[in-house]
């Protein structure tokens, strides 16, 4: 049997295959501006100010650190932020950094409503451009070292994020 008359008689193999293209497409198109994630960038130690008002500093550790971006009026991140509660914090420091925010309030309104557990922290246009972001949500892993070794941005259940941390 060759291509075409397998084709012609599995049409939903074709379907299939042509909306898996079609996804992989845009998820790459959709990453396109993110920071290089094969361990070839460093992010500099820095500090950030926690929701609660604590400092809190991303820097080198004996753990990995998973980086969510998100902002308060975006309702992928209010549907996926959840998801952040199945990795593994015994390898991983977990942290939430709110963008594009009007007030402190409403980053508050917005981790009440989500239902948010673990360390939230207050980023500004700094952050935004150091981390290259373009749309929300935006995840970055670092090794121990602050080094860039996974990105992806948009909605990702609680399986894909359990998937990504436990094969790195």
């Amino acid at each position: 049997m060759d291509i075409k008359s397998f084709f012609k008689k599995s049409s939903w193999t074709r379907d299939i295959l042509i909306g898996g293209l079609i996804i992989v497409g845009f998820m790459a198109y959709q990453n396109r501006n993110l920071l290089e994630d094969n361990g070839s960038i460093q992010i500099a130690a820095q500090n950030f100010v926690q929701l609660n008002g604590d400092m809190y500093s991303l820097a080198p550790s004996d753990k990995k650190t998973l980086i969510y971006f998100f902002a308060p009026w975006c309702t992928v991140c209010k549907m996926s932020i959840g998801n952040l509660d199945v990795v593994d914090t015994e390898e991983y420091n977990v942290v939430r950094v709110a963008l594009d925010y009007q007030s402190v309030e409403e980053i508050e309104a917005f981790a009440e409503d989500a239902g948010v557990q673990g360390i939230v922290l207050l980023g500004g246009e700094p952050h935004k451009k150091r981390f290259n972001i373009s749309g929300y949500p935006t995840y970055y892993i670092l090794n121990e070292n602050l080094l860039i070794i996974k990105h992806d941005m948009g909605y990702s259940t609680s399986l894909g994020l359990k998937l990504r941390t436990e094969t790195l």
